[in-house]
C-alpha cells in the first residue's frame, strides 16, 4: 500500500472511503490466514456497497470480493447482521443480470465463485440457481455460454474455483437436473419463442460437454 494511503486510511468515515483506497488495500493485504474479524467487519459495509454499484474491490476480478473472512459463515455473525448479509447475497443472484440496470453484469459463475470462496455453501447457492424463474435462468446460462459475455458454445468456468469446487460446479453445469429443466423449458409449447430457443442452445452446450 503507497505510504500516502496508509497513512489517510481510517480518516474518512467508512461510507466516504475512497475506492482507490479499498483497491489499494484489496491489493495490499496478502496473510495467508485471512484477515482479523475487527477489519473485515470494519470494511465489509463499503465493500457490499462498492460490489451493489456495479464496480470490483480488487482489479483481478469480482469471484475473490468477499475471499478475507469465512464472511458467509452465519456463526460470525449477530442475528441482524446476518440478516443482512443473507439479503444482499440473494438480491444480488437475482439483480446482477444482462437486463438488471445499474447492476453491472458478471457471469453466473463469478457470482457462485464470489460466494463459494466468501464462505457461502455451494449446494444452497444451486438451489438459488434452480430457484430462477425459468426466463433468467435460460438469459443468464445463454449469456455467459452463447452470447455476448462468454466464449459461444462453452461453459465458461472461472480459474478462480478452488479445485474441488472447480470439478463440483462443472458436474452441476452438466448435471442432468438442470439439462432436464432447461430441455423442458426449450420443448414447452407455452414457452416465449425466443426463451425456448436459447434454451435449445443451452442444452446443445450441456451435450457437447458431458
Amino acid at each position: 500500500m503507497s505510504k500516502a494511503i496508509e497513512a489517510d486510511f481510517f480518516r474518512p468515515n467508512i461510507e466516504d472511503l475512497p475506492l482507490d483506497y479499498l483497491k489499494e488495500w484489496f491489493g495490499a493485504a496478502c496473510a495467508t490466514e485471512g484477515v482479523r474479524k475487527d477489519i473485515w467487519s470494519y470494511l465489509l459495509p463499503r465493500t457490499l456497497e462498492v460490489l451493489a454499484m456495479g464496480e470490483e474491490p480488487k482489479y483481478v476480478g469480482i469471484e475473490v470480493s468477499l475471499s478475507r473472512f469465512d464472511t458467509g459463515n452465519p456463526s460470525h455473525w449477530s442475528d441482524r447482521q446476518w440478516r443482512v448479509l443473507d439479503r444482499f447475497q440473494r438480491r444480488f443472484m437475482q439483480s446482477s443480470s444482462p437486463s438488471s440496470g445499474a447492476w453491472r453484469y458478471h457471469s453466473l459463475d463469478e457470482i457462485l465463485c464470489m460466494f463459494t470462496l466468501g464462505g457461502w455453501q455451494l449446494d444452497d447457492l444451486w438451489s438459488q440457481v434452480m430457484a430462477l424463474a425459468d426466463e433468467q435462468l435460460v438469459e443468464r446460462l445463454y449469456q455467459d455460454w452463447c452470447g455476448t459475455f462468454g466464449d459461444y458454445g462453452t461453459i465458461d468456468v472461472t480459474e478462480f474455483w478452488a479445485k474441488p469446487d472447480k470439478a463440483r460446479v462443472r458436474e452441476f453445469y452438466t448435471s442432468e437436473q438442470l439439462r432436464q429443466r432447461l430441455e423442458t423449458i426449450a420443448l414447452s409449447d407455452s414457452a416465449d419463442a425466443e426463451i425456448a430457443a436459447k434454451a435449445s442452445a443451452v442444452v446443445s452446450v450441456i451435450d457437447k460437454s458431458m
